[in-house]
């Protein structure tokens, strides 16, 4: 075990680890607990123990770790972690490196699930790949020339704080009429109770306040429920124009949608799909796929195990022979 690559998913619930196999494949997951609430010296302690776990007490030969929030790579900080207390300016893979003792490479979560899309999934194979995930929030990764990019900052990819609407509700960072706001489950919810409040007729209106959630809101639009199906075309159309927008901006050959909120198929595909031509360029729409994302919950591992094949060089158990 010695020298093995190890892969982390850190969420704001749930860290996940594991010892990569191959370029995308790993080993058994290692599951503890987030200590969200106990700040960074908590939680990263939490992910060493973890990583430990993974690799039987020995010592990697390197960790790659998605984090969620803005981040510079380069340097391993993280700037804020929304769903982490005390997050602010946190030198997470200096502070990571002194508990396991290797070369840390700090990534976004959802960066790195966009990479594990475009070698594994929806984007292999292209050289210019953009992946939306659309769950409790909105975020993204971008290939650009076969290259995962971060920019100047490390932060490229928030394709969810993109203005969608000026007079839009505000998100949770505050930004009105963002695109996080109108077409995220977090966003879907908060119109909902906004509009429920205001006195409109819904069968959502019979769902306990602490079981309004996106999968509520799924159900009673499946059911036939007008103004559920009101909010998923919303946000399908918002979601449709942003993707028009990049199209014409970066020219991909493939973008694929992925989180909880793509599981809502047609409800969420049907308004998108529709609203794309109305931003987008004809020319580089007739060269661009729009699909679904297809790894799903392991995304974010898969991605994890291969940027520390990327970072560090392929695990022992998949080099070449001598």
């Amino acid at each position: 075990m010695s020298g093995a690559l190890v892969g982390v998913d850190l969420g704001g619930t749930l860290i996940r680890a594991a010892v990569a196999t191959g370029a995308t494949t790993h080993g058994p997951l290692v599951r503890h607990p987030t200590p969200a609430t106990g700040g960074p010296e908590a939680v990263l302690d939490a992910v060493a123990a973890a990583v430990r776990e993974a690799t039987g007490g020995e010592t990697p030969g390197g960790v790659a770790i998605g984090i969620p929030g803005p981040l510079d790579p380069a340097t391993g900080m993280v700037y804020t972690a929304p769903n982490l207390a005390g997050w602010h300016d946190v030198a997470a893979g200096g502070m990571l490196r002194e508990r396991v003792g290797s070369d840390i490479a700090v990534q976004n979560d959802a960066r790195l699930a966009g990479f594990a899309e475009w070698t594994a999934g929806a984007g292999r194979g292209t050289r210019h790949f953009i992946f939306m995930t659309a769950s409790t929030g909105i975020g993204g990764g971008l290939v650009i020339g076969g290259e995962l990019h971060a920019g100047t900052a490390g932060t490229a990819g928030e394709l969810g704080h993109m203005i969608a609407d000026p007079n839009g509700p505000g998100c949770t960072q505050g930004h009105r009429g963002c695109l996080e706001g109108i077409a995220s489950g977090t966003g879907m919810v908060h119109r909902a109770r906004l509009l429920l409040e205001g006195g409109a007729t819904s069968s959502l209106s019979a769902v306990p306040a602490d079981g309004l959630d996106a999968r509520a809101i799924e159900d009673h639009a499946n059911a036939g429920d007008a103004l559920a199906r009101q909010l998923f075309d919303d946000a399908g159309r918002a979601l449709g124009l942003a993707i028009g927008g990049l199209i014409n901006e970066l020219s991909p050959e493939v973008v694929a949608i992925g989180g909880g909120l793509s599981q809502a198929g047609d409800l969420l595909f049907a308004p998108l799909l529709a609203a794309v031509p109305d931003m987008a360029f004809a020319v580089p729409l007739s060269r661009c796929r729009i699909v679904p994302a297809q790894l799903g919950t392991d995304a974010g591992m898969v991605g994890a195990i291969a940027w520390a094949g990327r970072c560090f060089g392929p695990p022992p158990t998949a080099a070449s022979p001598p």
